[in-house]
């Protein structure tokens, strides 16, 4: 039996910011907020990404670089100053990568293209982080499985190093403890991804939704090729699988989507990809359009709401939480209150 797995991420882009909510205006400006200017907040994020998943942190930053009116741009720069504020006090070897990469203006030129970039940069993420593999060895039983026990690496091979005598030495050994004496059926030796690519637009939906596709197929390609199911690590985006995959991502796109948007997600990229008409597809994008604008609008004052309640910032005696700004949560910490009367409790649980 053989494992194979691989890790991405979608997050916000980590500054204090914020856009008003307006019924007027379909993009509200996107205000910056100056509470942070070591980006102490910023840099503890990056610090908790590699506690988890270790180094290197490639970003890939999929926000606007050129705007007439400056408004997604104003995050762009903010985060490219933050990445090398980050940078400067750290070793080379722990630097953030940080990828921009305009996808909206490269959306401009077809699918293809899209793709195209969203592959390069894949394949360099890819390239650094690795993917985990294992060859699950055949005196290993359940038991072991489940308490991890199995996937223990020997310190004595230094699998992860990049030296190929330890790496033919484990072979040599593992093969001979389980009895095998050919050299072409070998346990293939236990392999850790290291380090995460992180993807971030503005909502962390639409774009992102793409870019975590083209990094899922490029990896799917290593690891079938991994597993042994494939000749070559790969896949042309004419092939079936490719399909299948995209349909995958995007139902999860389109459940995102709904879930904090309110309506399916911008699949204007896969559309375009499966041979849609033009017009079947601005008409969809038109409609999704107006159904978030109308969450957005109408919608999102309660969902900030409930989110307020279950915070427990709804305290007797004190303002009601639909009286919060949507920053209420970071100023309630900055001012160091972050416990909850028994009243605040009480309210919560029976809301």
């Amino acid at each position: 039996m053989q494992i194979s797995s691989v890790v991405q991420i979608r997050g916000s882009i980590p500054l204090f910011w914020s856009q008003k909510t307006s019924r007027l205006n379909l993009k509200p400006d996107i205000r910056l907020s100056k509470n942070d200017p070591n980006y102490k907040a910023t840099r503890l994020h990056f610090e908790n990404l590699v506690e988890r998943y270790g180094n290197p942190i490639i970003i890939l930053n999929l926000i606007k670089t050129c705007e007439k009116k400056p408004r997604e741009t104003i995050l762009c720069t903010e985060f490219a100053n933050a990445v090398t504020f980050i940078n400067k006090g750290s070793t080379k070897e722990d630097h953030l990568r940080f990828i921009p990469l305009d996808l909206h203006k490269l959306s401009r030129n077809g699918a293809s293209i899209v793709l195209e970039h969203l592959a390069r940069a894949a394949a360099y993420a890819l390239n650094l982080t690795g993917f985990f593999y294992y060859q699950v060895r055949p005196n290993c039983g359940q038991e072991d499985l489940l308490n991890f026990s199995c996937f223990k690496p020997n310190d004595e091979y230094s699998i992860l190093s990049d030296k190929v005598d330890a790496v033919e030495k484990l072979k040599k050994d593992v093969n001979k403890d389980i009895g095998y004496s050919s050299e072409i059926d070998y346990i293939k030796p236990l392999v850790f991804q290291k380090g995460v690519l992180r993807t971030n637009c503005i909502d962390c939906l639409d774009r992102t939704n793409v870019a975590q596709f083209a990094y899922g197929f490029m990896a799917l390609g290593h690891q079938l090729h991994a597993l042994g199911f494939t000749k070559s690590s790969n896949i042309e985006l004419n092939n079936p699988l490719a399909e299948d995959l995209m349909r995958i991502y995007e139902t999860m796109g389109d459940t995102l989507a709904i879930q904090y948007g309110g309506s399916a997600a911008h699949n204007k990229i896969f559309s375009q990809r499966r041979g849609q008409c033009k017009a079947a597809t601005q008409s969809q994008e038109f409609f999704r359009t107006l159904q978030r604008y109308f969450s957005n609008a109408y919608m999102d004052a309660e969902k900030q709401n409930a989110i307020n309640v279950f915070l427990g910032h709804f305290q007797q005696g004190k303002p009601a939480p639909w009286e919060f700004d949507s920053d209420h949560h970071h100023n309630v910490r900055t001012h160091g209150s972050n416990s909850l009367s028994e009243n605040a409790r009480y309210v919560v649980s029976h809301c």
